[in-house]
Order: C-alpha cells, then sequence, then structure tokens
C-alpha cells in the first residue's frame, strides 16, 4: 500500500540579515530533514513513528500524504507515485493533524466539513449525505450545528478525524492524535481509530506520536525514528510499556 524507496527531505535554512550583507550571492545551506528513509506498509497495517521532538515524523507524514515532493526517492502509495501522480495518490489518503487553529472557528463543525469538501472536490449531493454519517461516527452528531469555537480540545480533534475521512481514504495518517486531550478524552480517541477506523473498516493506519499509550493501542508495529532516519523496528504485540521504553532509549541513543 505505502512503499518509500530512500527517501532523503532537504529544507534550505533562512538566511540571517548578517550573511546577505556579506555574502549576498551565496546559495542557502539546506539541512536534511530525512536522510534514506526505507518504509514498506502493506495494506490495513497499522504503523506507529515515535520520536524525539523535531526529528522529521510530521514531514514523513506529510511525505506520505502527497503534501511534500522527496528531495531524493520516491513515494509510491498503492502504485501511484506521489510525484509524478500527486493527485491521484493523495485521493487515497486522509491526514488529521492535531491543531486546532487549522479549523475555521466561527464556522460550524458541518459548516467546516462542507468547506473542507469542498476543497477536496467532492460534490455537494455527496457530501450532504457524508457529514452526517461522519459526525455520528465520531459522536459528533448533536454538535455539528454549533460553532468550533465552542468545542473542548477533543471535540476538535474528533471533527479532525471527521475532515480526514471526508473523502472516505483508503489510508489515514494520523499526527499526534491524543497530544493535549486528558487520559478519558485520548482513550476515547484511541478506541474509535482502533475500532471503528481500523476493526471494522481495515483503514491502514500510519501514527506520529510522542505517546507510547498511543503505540501499545493503535499499532502493530513501531518504527524509532531518530536524526532523520529510522533507527529501529519492532512489533508490538505482545510488549508492554517498560519493555518499549527500553527498546526506544537504546535506538534513540545509538544515533548519539
Amino acid at each position: 500500500m505505502i512503499a518509500l524507496e530512500d527517501v532523503t527531505m532537504r529544507y534550505p535554512v533562512p538566511k540571517r540579515y548578517r550573511e546577505y550583507l556579506l555574502h549576498p550571492l551565496r546559495a542557502p545551506r539546506r539541512v536534511d530533514a530525512l536522510r534514506d528513509v526505507s518504509l514498506q506498509i502493506g495494506d490495513g497495517d497499522r504503523i506507529g513513528i515515535l520520536g524525539p521532538n523535531g526529528v522529521g515524523k510530521t514531514t514523513l507524514l506529510k511525505l506520505i500524504g502527497g503534501l511534500l515532493y522527496p528531495s531524493e526517492g520516491s513515494v509510491i502509495i498503492d502504485g501511484l507515485d506521489s510525484t509524478r501522480d500527486n493527485r491521484n495518490a493523495r485521493r487515497k489518503v486522509g491526514f488529521v493533524i492535531n491543531e486546532e487553529r487549522s479549523f475555521y472557528w466561527r464556522l460550524t463543525g458541518i459548516e467546516n466539513l462542507e468547506f473542507f469538501g469542498v476543497l477536496d472536490n467532492l460534490p455537494k449531493r455527496t457530501l450532504a449525505a457524508r457529514i452526517p454519517r461522519l459526525l455520528d461516527l465520531v459522536g459528533l452528531d448533536d454538535a455539528g450545528t454549533k460553532r468550533v469555537a465552542s468545542y473542548s480540545s477533543g471535540m476538535k480533534q474528533r471533527l479532525a478525524i471527521a475532515r480526514g475521512l471526508l473523502a472516505d481514504p483508503e489510508i489515514l495518517l494520523l499526527d499526534e492524535p491524543t497530544r493535549s486531550l486528558d487520559p478519558i478524552g485520548a482513550q476515547s480517541i484511541r478506541e474509535l481509530i482502533a475500532g471503528e477506523l481500523h476493526e471494522q473498516r481495515r483503514r491502514t493506519l500510519v501514527v506520529a506520536t510522542n505517546s507510547l499509550a498511543d503505540i501499545l493501542q493503535l499499532c502493530d508495529r513501531l518504527n524509532v525514528l531518530s536524526d532523520g532516519r529510522i533507527v529501529g523496528t519492532k512489533e508490538t504485540r505482545g510488549t508492554d510499556e517498560p519493555a518499549l521504553v527500553d527498546y526506544y532509549r537504546d535506538c534513540v541513543e545509538s544515533t548519539r
């Protein structure tokens, strides 16, 4: 379903004012956010990406989602190259980000979903039928007509999941799905993702997180990302949290 082959992602480093004065024609420096990443994800897999802040987890999700093009290497989504056939590849992927400001707070939940559905080129008739089902799925059927400004953090995260499912994608990318939620809210989101979205609908899940609870409950395989590279892979079934912490520590410390 997903294949990354020797993927490298470079970003230019903005010049400082002094550099512009002293070296106005010098090309900007570049930094590698990811280096030579190869990853194979099968249909229906549940994959976790765990790593320190700033190591490239979100960048990796954006590459899989077709929001970024790799500087080197290839990203293949169900046989489609994300660079050469970006539009069709992106249709297979739903992106769930943990960023409350990505919604329009003065609009209702339904109006937000309608807006983002139009951006996805979904027909009005399709949205009219799909939005009520999605709101019911994520437990917001009674809150759809309320302004997003009145939503709690958990409600906004549920709305983000509904938005990611608008185009009925085969692959769901989740970027820190339980960040900033209280333990009860976080567990409710995990049950929704693991139950409704995976067990019943068999969607492929890729979860980038710093939460071991997310990894243990949502993922069957863990990939440890450090220094822009995948430095470890481990099956999570039958693994407890202390063992996972030890494995993660060994992987990260091996890159220092």
